[in-house]
């Protein structure tokens, strides 16, 4: 009963904290900017031109070679389904039925989702300013990817002051398959690691030029980037890590304490959420989180780097020199190691945490950027080793990255055999979508695609556990009732596949269109009345 009227309240609050949060993260970086530039400003311009070449060709490789497409069902149609929510009624909640009429959605049943609502808040900015479009949300991520290149290049650059290692991290980066698939994709991971590394970069920036602005950008990346996934929280014990290493003087520092009575009060939505959502199973048969799982995933999750299949072993190779081989800088290494350790490890303890698991390797994506960084200090050290004895080493290891990277195109511009079911059913939902027409409203497992394609929609159990529904509603849209037959109509569970046999027992139907896969059946079907 607490957690359902905490979740009532955190659905209008914490819109309202975020837009706060992300409004005063904006201001502070644009007045922390001319310090950044001070950065940029020790750089040769050919280099800055390299840069932005290294980031224009991210967002062209994950945009052009990897295909757009959905990979984790049902979860980035409910993060856009949230975001078109808060764009038009400013709510942190699903849709389960809602009306879509004159170019505007009303929420007729609501729910309070388990996964925190900072992606789909940012997602709602882009909605509200352009309109509802998910091809919106993929192109946020491409460019996610994009800038994500200079993140890294500017930590790497704050840590080791090493130009060449710099860009390798940069370079080896986008050439990371698992990321070309996933920044083009609608899904949370690609912006998590982007405001986690945001956030870490803050704190170097804070660092480096220790003014009250600077503390009030890194308040305030901290504060939002907890918002993404719960895991995010460990990004604070990273930057504590930071500053311990780095300079331990910095937490004598007033100003320090005093904007952190600003990071609490932005924290607040999120540590209601987290507690509203505690006793939740999130589809676990036991714990979530329990070292049963540690093991099995300690070995899947290290094999990973090594298996030269979704991540080349040559970056791993490269990233084991540069941690054990590259002289000096001890400090940052361990910074580095912590980071991996820390996105890394938290999943080998979860039940789901395994990377082989479906499309769960999406959660390796959190350890990249400190690898990254390794292997551009594992090809400076090789270079370094190998340089006086064959001439232009260092653009033979370029050239060698580059080369070996072609391997893996074909990984990149796969689908995938995972989730091939739910896959076809939102590729046919859509188009069944926009085969409905104005004033029509679709019975569906699945409401928030339709919504999101601006048609009214509402959950099949609607007439199982309200008998007569779908007859209302005959009466109440004119322009006619469907039934979408899809994925959770296909299902070994009785329970998921009685809501929509019920409806097709009891009224008569026409077959609008309908298509086989395997053994699923996808179906667009018009109710025309109740059977006698």
């Amino acid at each position: 009963m607490i957690a359902n009227k905490l979740q009532y309240f955190l659905s209008s609050y914490y819109v309202y904290l975020l837009e706060i949060n992300f409004f005063l993260l904006i201001i502070a970086f644009i007045f922390s900017f001319k310090h950044i530039k001070k950065i940029f400003s020790e750089i040769e311009n050919k280099y800055l031109i390299l840069l932005l070449f290294i980031s224009i060709l991210g967002v062209s490789a994950t945009a052009l070679v990897a295909p757009r497409t959905h990979r984790i069902f049902y979860d980035e149609d409910i993060y856009n389904s949230i975001a078109q929510n808060i764009a038009h009624h400013k709510k942190t909640v699903m849709c389960d039925e809602g009306y879509y009429e004159n170019n505007e959605l009303r929420i007729i049943v609501e729910k309070y989702n388990k996964q925190p609502p900072g992606y789909p808040y940012l997602i709602s900015v882009i909605f509200r300013t352009f309109g509802t479009n998910e091809l919106f949300t993929f192109i946020l991520n491409n460019i996610i990817f994009g800038l994500i290149v200079i993140l890294i290049f500017l930590i790497s650059y704050l840590l080791f002051k090493d130009i060449f290692v710099s860009f390798i991290a940069c370079l080896s980066y986008i050439l990371i398959p698992v990321n070309i698939q996933w920044f083009n994709t609608c899904a949370v991971e690609p912006s998590t690691a982007f405001f986690t590394s945001l956030a870490i970069l803050a704190s170097l920036v804070y660092l480096r030029d220790k003014k009250p602005i600077n503390l009030l950008f890194f308040i305030t990346c901290l504060a939002f980037s907890l918002s993404f996934r719960t895991e995010s929280f460990l990004v604070i014990a990273l930057v504590g890590l930071i500053y311990l290493i780095k300079e331990p003087r910095v937490f004598k520092r007033k100003e320090l304490y005093a904007f952190g009575i600003l990071f609490l009060f932005l924290s607040t939505a999120i540590l209601l959420h987290l507690y509203s959502v505690r006793g939740q199973s999130w589809g676990a048969q036991g714990a979530k989180i329990s070292l049963d799982y540690f093991l099995y995933n300690l070995k899947t999750n290290s094999l990973f780097y090594l298996n030269n299949k979704e991540f080349p072993v040559v970056f791993s190779i490269f990233g084991l020199l540069g941690l054990f081989f590259y002289k000096n800088h001890i400090k940052e290494k361990i910074i580095l190691l912590s980071w991996f350790l820390v996105f890394w490890g938290i999943f080998l303890f979860f039940y789901a945490g395994s990377y082989e698991f479906g499309q769960d390797v999406r959660f390796s994506i959190l350890s990249y950027l400190p690898i990254s960084i390794f292997v551009g200090l594992g090809v400076s050290y090789t270079g370094n080793l190998l340089g006086d004895k064959i001439k232009s080493i260092r653009t033979f290891l370029i050239l060698f990255i580059l080369f070996s990277f072609t391997w893996f195109l074909p990984f990149a511009r796969a689908e995938g055999e995972e989730a091939w079911a739910a896959r076809n059913d939102h590729k046919y939902a859509v188009e069944f979508a926009q085969m409905l027409p104005q004033n029509s409203i679709i019975f569906t497992h699945t409401p928030n695609i339709f919504l999101l394609n601006k048609r009214s929609a509402i959950q099949s159990a609607s007439e199982t556990y309200n008998p007569g529904t779908v007859e209302r509603h005959l009466y109440r849209f004119k322009g006619g009732v469907y039934l979408h037959y899809g994925y959770w109509s296909n299902v070994n569970d009785p329970v998921e596949r009685e809501f929509t046999e019920n409806i097709l027992n009891k009224y008569n139907y026409k077959t609008i269109k309908e298509y086989y896969y395997r053994n699923y059946k996808y179906g667009l079907y018009k109710i025309i009345n109740r059977k006698d």
